[in-house]
């Protein structure tokens, strides 16, 4: 990053930035905005020049010329953005889905199997000394904030 004022930026950078936006028409938003779209900006065209140089080395050129930086620039954005299928495309699967009636609403609630649901108990107590005034403590909500031990100690030691 070349290094200045407002947080790795110089002012005319940030200002060029500023500039580019207003011609855009935006005119209000976020001074971060700014140093955003730089660091975007150095880091697009940071690598782009990378991949321009792996297309020079790999023609075998002495020089970095436009048709390497042409070709980068192309496969960024072949890799990077992807073209949404054509609507023909679409509308065939779409007609091949839609063509298959869809099951039969069988009445009531269709709940998955016991063992796959939340309101089933999914839980043990252990048998032992005060093991069923304690499990009634939890239930009832007394069991304290530990649960079942807190539970348990207290009716070990009052028996």
């Amino acid at each position: 990053m070349a290094g200045g004022v407002d947080g790795g930026f110089s002012a005319p950078r940030i200002q060029m930035m500023n500039e580019l936006l207003a011609s855009m028409g935006v005119d209000d938003h976020d001074p971060k905005a700014s140093h955003m779209l730089l660091e975007f900006l150095h880091r697009y065209i940071t690598e782009v020049v990378e991949d321009a140089k792996l297309m020079q080395a790999h023609a075998n050129k002495q020089e970095l010329d436009l048709d390497d930086v042409r070709l980068a620039i192309q496969s960024k954005v072949n890799g990077c953005l992807v073209q949404p299928p054509p609507r023909e495309f679409m509308l065939e699967i779409a007609r091949s889905k839609n063509a298959v009636p869809l099951p039969l609403i069988r009445p009531g609630v269709q709940l998955p199997p016991k063992s796959h649901c939340n309101a089933a108990a999914n839980f043990q107590f252990a048998a032992g000394a005060g093991g069923e005034r304690a499990a009634r403590e939890v239930a009832s909500g007394a069991g304290g904030a530990s649960g079942v031990g807190a539970g348990a100690g207290a009716g070990a030691g009052a028996s």
